[in-house]
């Protein structure tokens, strides 16, 4: 999981990196949109697994979830919103100025609603937190019906329904297909089945033994970024007709939705087919980028902004190097100073309300 959790946030920065510094030759345009399809994976399959060791059901787990997430998301996002607003800084790297979007778009990031209300975020990696927030509202109930129906048929038929409804939004709503930027987000439905694929592949590892070594799974990860990033090439190349169908640079197609609930299929069912990586020095380095990925994730881009538009030092390299030691050294920082302290507070806050118990000062 750690693995999975270093390759969806490194897939996030470098795609990101490659635009703000006009590397476009290493070929990783594309792959940022990605990554975020594998952080949704691999967020409802640890959140599963979270919920199983919780050992609550009913109102107790619902509550009890709910607080944890909302600690464990809101801090950093919140601060992060106040920062980019208060010194005016770009929504990304690459675009030359700061531009305010109002009250109604600002107070719609900090409750990170901006797929509810159409609104424009203010740091762009922000789309995705919309998402993962509404999913939260709907995982504690998948966990009870996998435990009450525990064979995988019931699995299979929740995904179905996910791409159902999904589906049914993008055919009912025209206005999607025109949104430039990430698809699908002012949607609401058209990313569930990308968690749906995390809570299929919980399910499988209760009942599925690992037969395939630990360091295959590396490789299967990156099969995964390959073909992703062929495809990309093929259908942004594509003579005539088959242009319609291009991918996340150029807009949102019925093509895209199904392709990328694809990658996020075939990601969930080959997790629980890998044994446990045995390789040292990479689970030390994963274990610890993994801890402060979401630091990463949200901190990145006004990182890029600081060492290629505000104080570019002329050398590209040197620039991107800057911006990775920065980056990690935010991340890190903040993961001690405030991201840790309100994910212990959330589980105090969500113990005490388990156990009704008043919260110790």
């Amino acid at each position: 999981m750690d693995l999975l959790r270093t390759l969806a946030v490194s897939l996030v920065f470098l795609g990101h990196l490659s635009i703000t510094g006009t590397v476009h030759h290493i070929g990783l345009e594309g792959v940022a949109h990605f990554g975020v399809l594998l952080f949704f994976v691999h967020t409802a399959l640890v959140l599963m697994m979270s919920m199983e060791r919780m050992s609550l059901s009913g109102p107790g787990l619902y509550r009890s979830f709910l607080v944890r997430r909302f600690f464990r998301i809101y801090p950093l996002s919140v601060l992060c919103v106040l920062v980019m607003v208060g010194l005016r800084i770009p929504s990304a790297a690459w675009r030359p100025n700061y531009q305010w979007a109002g009250w109604p778009a600002f107070i719609s990031n900090l409750l990170l609603a901006q797929n509810l209300t159409h609104s424009p975020s203010v740091d762009i990696v922000l789309w995705s937190l919309p998402f993962e927030m509404q999913m939260y509202m709907v995982l504690p109930l998948l966990f009870l019906l996998a435990l009450r129906f525990r064979g995988l048929r019931t699995m299979v038929w929740a995904w179905l329904a996910a791409t159902g409804v999904a589906a049914l939004e993008y055919a009912v709503r025209p206005d999607l297909a025109a949104v430039p930027g990430a698809p699908g987000k002012y949607s609401v439905c058209y990313y569930f089945p990308c968690f749906l694929a995390g809570v299929f592949a919980w399910r499988l590892m209760r009942t599925c033994k690992p037969r395939l070594p630990g360091w295959s799974w590396a490789v299967c990860l990156a099969g995964l970024v390959i073909a992703w990033r062929v495809g990309l090439a093929l259908r942004g190349y594509s003579p005539g007709p088959l242009r319609a169908f291009q991918l996340v640079e150029a807009g949102n197609t019925g093509l895209d939705m199904l392709t990328e609930w694809l990658f996020c299929a075939v990601t969930g069912l080959a997790i629980p087919w890998f044994a446990q990586l045995q390789c040292g020095w990479l689970n030390w380095i994963g274990k610890r980028i993994a801890r402060y990925s979401y630091g990463i994730y949200l901190w990145h881009m006004p990182v890029l902004w600081l060492c290629f538009a505000r104080f570019h030092t002329g050398s590209t390299a040197v620039s991107g190097a800057l911006a990775v030691l920065l980056t990690g050294l935010v991340a890190v920082v903040l993961y001690h100073g405030l991201e840790a302290p309100a994910i212990n507070l959330g589980k105090r806050i969500a113990t005490a309300l388990a156990s009704r118990r008043p919260v110790a000062e």
